[in-house]
């Protein structure tokens, strides 16, 4: 992944999901959660309960947007 991809996604305001090369995946629900300091190679990924990932982009293999929960159904 390259930081522009990443970038992109979050100026999207779709909520994705990045997948990292050791399989694990981190959701971004809005821009809030991750963080792309000027100039750096990591990105930092907040979670809910307060906890924060450092997160390599040379690790980044992947991005998937993820569907809003609407309750089961679909409008």
């Amino acid at each position: 992944m390259t930081r522009q991809q990443v970038e992109s996604a979050l100026t999207s305001g779709v909520p994705f999901i990045l997948r990292m090369a050791d399989g694990r995946e981190y959701p971004v629900p809005h821009r809030d959660y991750l963080w792309l300091p000027p100039n750096a190679s990591y990105a930092v990924v907040h979670e809910d309960d307060g906890h924060f990932t450092v997160l390599p982009l040379l690790t980044m293999t992947g991005l998937r947007s993820k569907v809003a929960e609407t309750g089961g159904k679909e409008k």
